[in-house]
Order: structure tokens, then sequence, then C-alpha cells
């Protein structure tokens, strides 16, 4: 057996035992509702609808699928505050057994205009999810015959569902301070499965299996250099019981075309995320629409199994919003 494979089995069993981290994506800053409710509505426009896909570790025999789509918007409420809201979808599969988790995510939040240049926001995100797995393509070490794998010796497993409904708890806040329109700070942060529903697949009558509560803390800069260049520096960092992650990020964002309506701008950087992996993304922005993309590499003792084959991962969103004429138009947030 190759030290590759071998590195690749203990990783499975690792990934294994840890199965009920959430899905996340190298592109933080376009995932707004696993990054924080609080920022559900918080941009310039009326209306978004934002798409998430990714395709993690090209190079091993399981495929690992996640994709997420969010629709939201938000409406005035007074004195430059607004109400937000918006509906997610979120869907992730995993491995031989077919591990997937959908969820349906609620999100309300409230942008509160404290001053010409500060903003408070909070948000909640109830969500209604299910968790299945398929133990047909699995083998158990209990089917091993001395000899070789018997599928006809009983594996002893016993699930009482390949899956159940469950209900999903988070709530978060942000702070966002504009020095100019493309000059800005913003800190998030949030906590989810506030409620630590129950995932185990043996019954009701069975030991729980809670889902761990897990804490994001976001930060983004704008920095505007000059009149057709941005710099775009953000980190996000995730915990969930013992796993833990730090993704940083740094793009530049070339204008190359500032007119009212026909905004075209060139995004490009990197992102790392520590102990894993490094980051190249590149993305367009084009009047309202916004497509970016990033590539995985693996520097971590993975790369053995991945051969620094992480995977591709894309964005796209689409903003519905009037022209503004009175000045530059600024095409979306910058995260």
């Amino acid at each position: 057996m190759s030290k590759r494979t071998i590195i690749y089995l203990l990783f499975i069993v690792g990934y294994g035992s840890g199965f009920a981290q959430d899905l996340h994506y190298s592109q933080f800053y376009y995932g707004y509702h696993n990054l924080s409710p609080s920022l559900i509505g918080d941009f310039d426009g009326n209306d978004r609808i934002t798409f998430n896909y990714r395709n993690q570790w090209l190079s091993l025999p399981v495929p690992y699928n996640t994709f997420s789509v969010l629709y939201d918007a938000n409406r005035p409420h007074k004195k430059g505050s607004f109400w937000g809201f918006g509906v997610g979808l979120d869907y992730d599969r995993a491995g031989d057994s077919k591990l997937s988790l959908a969820k349906l995510v609620l999100n309300a939040s409230y942008i509160l205009r404290v001053s010409s240049r500060n903003k408070i926001s909070f948000g909640i995100s109830p969500a209604f999810a299910q968790r299945r797995i398929s133990s047909e393509a699995l083998r158990w070490d209990r089917q091993w015959n001395g000899d070789r794998y018997d599928p006809n010796i009983s594996s002893n497993e016993n699930f009482a569902s390949s899956g159940d409904f469950f209900v999903d708890l988070g709530a978060g806040v942000s702070y966002r301070f504009n020095y100019t329109n493309r000059t800005e700070l913003l800190i998030s942060g949030a906590a989810f499965h506030l409620n630590k529903p129950n995932q185990t697949f043996y019954g009701s009558s069975a030991q729980a299996v809670s889902l761990p509560s897990r804490y994001s803390l976001g930060l983004h800069i704008g920095i505007g250099l000059g009149q057709s260049l941005d710099l775009l520096v953000g980190a996000n960092y995730q915990t969930q019981e013992k796993y833990k992650e730090t993704v940083g990020s740094a793009r530049l964002r070339f204008r190359l075309n500032r007119t009212p309506g026909s905004v075209l701008n060139l995004l490009g950087g990197c992102n790392i995320r520590l102990d894993d992996a490094i980051i190249p993304n590149l993305g367009i922005e084009y009047k309202n629409w916004l497509i970016s993309a990033s590539y995985d590499i693996n520097n971590s003792f993975f790369n053995l199994a991945t051969n620094k084959r992480g995977g591709p991962e894309i964005a796209v969103q689409y903003i519905f919003a009037k022209v503004n004429t009175s000045g530059i138009y600024k095409k979306c947030p910058m995260y």
C-alpha cells in the first residue's frame, strides 16, 4: 500500500469522526449567511441573488460537493436604517456514505444607522435541515472473513433511520464604518447551532450526538488607492469544538470602467487557509453581475493524497438596483 493511499485512508477516518463540521467556502466573503445573519440585506441595492459552488479534493475517488444559494433583500425603515431578510439553501454531500446535509435557512436582520458613517447590524437565522447517510456502499471490519471482504456477512450496524429533520438556530452582529464609498471597515461575529440539535442515526433511544455550536468572526477592510484601484483585505476565523479554521484574503480591484450603469472591475488576489491551502482567485464585476473563481492548492500533509489538487470554487452574484447617477456608482459590497 502506497504512502499516499495510507494518508488518504487516515484522513477519511478522521473526517468521518468529525462529520459534524459545517460546510465552508474558500471565498468566504461571498457566503454571507454562513458568515453572519447580520450581513443579510447589508448591501447597495434592493435585492441580491448569490450562488456558491465548491468541488473539493478532485483527485480523491469519492466526491465532496457543496453548493449554496441565497436570496436576500433590504427595505427602508426610518432615518437611514432598514430591514434585511433572505432565504438560503445549503447542500453538502461527501464520501462513499453519501453523507449529506440539506438546509433551508430563513434570515432576518436590522441595519441600524448610528451616524452618517457608522452602522450596526443584528441578525437571526432559524433553519430547517436534514442530514442523511447511505450505508449501502460502506464496508465494516466485521465483514472481513480473514481472507477478504464478504458482503454477505452482517455488519451489525443497524441504523434506525437514514436521516432526520431538525431545527437549527443562529444569530449574529456586525459593525460597518464607511469613511468613503470605497474605504470601509467591517467586523462581523456570529454563533450557529445555538440549540445544538441531535445528529444521531441510531434513533431517539440512542445516546444523543449534538451538533456543536460554531462561532465565526469576520474582518473586511477596503481601501481606495487612487481613482482606479482598491485594496481588499479580509479574514475569517471559525471554531467548532476542537476544529478551527483561519482564512486570510488579500485582493486588488482594478476599476476599468467607472461609468454609472456600465461598471467594469477586475478582481485578483490570493487567500490562505492556515496550515492547509493557498488559494489564488480571479473575478470580474460587470454592471450588476459578479463572477469569481478560486482554486485550492493544498500545502498540508494531505497533499500526498490530493497531489495538491484541493479543488475549484465559483461564486456568481446579481444585484437588482437602480443606477445611481449622482456620482461614481458602487457596484456591490466588498464583503
